[in-house]
Order: structure tokens, then sequence, then C-alpha cells
């Protein structure tokens, strides 16, 4: 019986492992992982710090998931060593060497740490700085801040976990304060309207925002006192808390001559350079590509188990980027391209929809009549239909009504105020608008059917 071997239990990891058995009853299927947790989620890791949930309410398939489908779990188990030529994977602590006939690495990523002088420093000697990727790593948070009485913290990464740690920071009655490097939040997925839309949302709710801001260095001795920046200010904090993206976990491979780069190179079918080994999910690159989203580990997941057993149908193609979550509990979906500006050929076309008051943002981008991306903030109802016609012909009357934009026009001069191309609903103008036209008052517009 051919044995396959998958090292992490991530999603990348967990759902290959499923998709393998779904298309095959008879391999042995063995998951490995360092954590003390079977397959959880890690979007809800903020609200373990801000105990509105308890850690194993986190844990998505309990011991009964595995035993159905017939996978063995090894929790508590670090790979130390990939031998190709044997076929054998040697575990830290633990003299047994694994055999395996096919290998899949899921090895994940790692919080990305930048250049920032004593934080390295500060996080390995837990002196107040923290990166948030594991149960473990939210536990050891909450618990930095219980037994210091902390009462200021800064996030830097206004990112999607960024935003969504510092809003349970904030709810667990910590001073917060957002640092980003760039000019706006969510830069890759929001545009910057959008971005600042949701910078005035998040203050509202007591959260300070600092963008455009370059972390010098991490303040204290013995423990954290702040943070400094590359212009001189200088913020005060019990805790720092450090969200800046994901680095590629490859030195596992790398030592086993298994060719790398930012992540673990791998073709369409995500084999990688040594025959009989796979990488999947936030690890791989593929195409000078790296992805770390869910749905990209969910699409992998799919073609590797198919190239596991032999049915090399479905090429990789890459993963459209695409998010559909709450931040600060605010409905977001972020799909595709998102700010035309930045490609280089013409013939884009935008419907967008702007509401400050109510923090609802509906942008839709369309090339040639295709759906080729999207925003859809604070408002959800076009989200199905923009998943279901990406890369498609669309209607855009139906559009229209679906987004609820609408055209009015000027009684007198029959002048055309478009919603869509201006991005401000009609109701919201000042009383005094005039039109631009004949100058008549707001009132003789009507709305076209």
């Amino acid at each position: 019986m051919e044995k396959i071997l998958i090292i992490g239990n991530n999603v990348g990891g967990t759902f290959s492992a499923q998709n393998i058995r779904f298309l095959n009853d008879d391999v042995e299927i063995e998951i490995y992982t360092q954590e003390s947790y079977p397959y959880y989620s890690r979007i809800n890791l903020p609200e373990v710090i801000s105990e509105k949930k308890k850690y194993d309410e986190l844990v998505v398939f309990d011991d009964s998931w595995y035993d159905n489908k017939n996978i063995k779990l090894f929790l508590n188990h670090e790979a130390k060593k990939i031998d190709p030529i044997n076929k054998v994977v040697e575990f830290n602590g633990s003299k047994k060497f694994v055999e395996y006939d096919k290998l899949i690495l899921a090895l994940g990523s790692t919080p990305s740490i930048p250049p920032i002088k004593n934080a390295q420093e500060m996080k390995n000697d837990k002196k107040g700085v923290f990166t948030l990727r594991s149960i473990d790593d939210a536990l050891e948070i909450q618990n930095f801040i219980k037994s210091n009485s902390i009462k200021k913290a800064i996030v830097i990464g206004g990112g999607l976990l960024g935003l969504e740690l510092a809003n349970q920071i904030n709810d667990y009655r910590l001073d917060t304060t957002v640092v980003e490097f760039f000019p706006r939040l969510l830069p890759r997925q929001l545009d910057e309207e959008c971005g600042l839309m949701l910078k005035d949302e998040i203050e509202s709710r007591g959260i300070k925002v600092v963008l455009d801001a370059t972390t010098e260095e991490i303040l204290g001795n013995g423990a954290v006192t702040g943070i400094k920046l590359k212009d001189g200010r200088i913020f005060e904090a019990g805790i720092v808390l450090i969200q800046a993206g994901i680095k590629p976990t490859i030195d596992l491979a790398k030592n086993a001559d298994i060719e790398t780069n930012r992540g673990i190179i791998v073709n369409e079918y995500l084999e990688t350079s040594v025959k009989d080994i796979y990488a999947v999910g936030d690890c791989i690159e593929y195409n000078n590509q790296i992805w770390g989203i869910i749905p990209a580990c969910m699409e992998q997941s799919k073609i590797i188990a198919a190239s596991i057993i032999g049915s090399k149908k479905v090429e990789y193609e890459g993963t459209t980027p695409k998010n559909t979550l709450k931040i600060v509990g605010i409905d977001m979906t972020s799909i595709g391209i998102i700010d035309p500006s930045k490609e280089k050929s013409g013939g884009w076309e935008i419907l967008k929809k702007a509401d400050k008051e109510d923090c609802c943002y509906q942008k839709i981008i369309l090339k040639d009549n295709k759906l080729k991306g999207a925003i859809l903030l604070g408002e959800n109802k076009a989200i199905s239909y923009v998943y279901n016609k990406m890369e498609e012909d669309v209607d855009k009357a139906e559009l229209r009504k679906l987004l609820e934009l609408y055209v009015y026009v000027c009684n007198n001069c029959g002048m055309e105020y478009d919603e869509s191309e201006t991005g401000i609903p009609f109701d919201e103008l000042p009383d005094d608008f005039k039109c631009p036209g004949c100058g008549g008052p707001k009132e003789q517009f009507t709305k076209k059917e």
C-alpha cells in the first residue's frame, strides 16, 4: 500500500489529505505537525487574546474527523531532516525515521519581521514584542498582557490580521495604535479612497492609525516602552505586536537540496525539483510568485491530490487574489484587479458607489465588458454575482441594479448625473447642488428608469 506523508496540518496540508482521500480510499495518509492541536482556524486567533473565544473553539476538525477519513495525525512532531534518496523523514526528539512513498511539504510560513532595531532580540527574549501565527502565540500574548497589566499596545502592520488584532486588543480595553508602512490600510485589498474610508471608521472606534510610517526602533531595555519612527515620533506602549506579512518556511526543503527561492519552487502539478516530493500552501513559489491566502491553499490542495494519485489533468495557473471576511466587524470582499491605474493597458471601466456615512464602498472593475475585479466594503449583496462572473461578460444594467447605481436626469436641459461615474450617490449631494448643464437646482432632477 502506497504511503503518503504530509508535513504540516495547516490549510494546505489538511485539505490535501482530505482531497487525496476523496480520490482514493486505499492509500495510507499520515500528517505530522509540530503543533499541539489538530487543524484550527487562524483567522480567529485575535479573539483568543481578547477572550471572546477559547482556544479549543478554533479547532475545526477533531479526532473523529481524522478517524472517519482514515487519516493518521501526529502532533508535536517537528520535522528535522528529509532524506530523499532513502525516502525517510527524521523528526526532532525521535530516533525513528518515518518512511514515505510520496511526501507533501505543507510547511506554511512564519511572520515576517521588518528590519527594526531591537525587534528580533526583544521578541526572542520575550520582552514584549510578539507575532501572532498560532494558538500558542495567542495564549502567550494574552498571558503577557494580564501578568504585566499592559495598558497600551501598538500593532505594526495594517493588513488583514493586523487590523483584526488591533480591533480585538482595543476591545480588550487597551489603548491601541496601528502603524502602517504604506500610505493606506489594506494596501493589497483596497484602493486609496476605500482605505481612507476604512481608516476613518476604525478611528471612530477609538483605535489610532498612523500611515506612511516606518518603524525604526523598539524602545525599552528590560521591557518594551514604545517605538520610534523614522521621522522621530515616539509612541508609548507596553506591548508591540508585529503583523507585517509572511515569510515562506523553506529551510527543511533547502537542506534536502530541493530547489528554493523565496519559497519552495514547484511546477504546474505542485511537484518540487525532487521526485515524489510535492509542496503546497504558503511555503510554495510558482512562476516567481507566492500567495499566502486561503483560496490559493484550497485550490492547490485539489491539484496536488490529483497529482499524487497520478491524474495530472489540471494544471495550476496561479490563484486570483480574493478575500471575503469581516474587518473590525465590517463585511469586506476584495477580488482580482482593484486599481486599474496600475495596469499598463487601457480600456478599463469602473462602476463605483461610495457612502462614507455608512462606511459602504462598492467598486466593480471591467475591461472589454468582462469582470476583472471588485471591492465591496460594508455591503455584500453583490458577492455571489462577483465571484460567479469573474473573467466573464457582464450585463451592466444588471450590475447597476445590483449595486443600486442610478442615473438622474435634469428635467430642464437633459443633463445626466450618473452615480456609477461620480461614485457619489445623488441623495448625498449637497442641497445647493446645481446642474452642470443649465445651473438648475437639485430638485429638477428625476431618477431615470
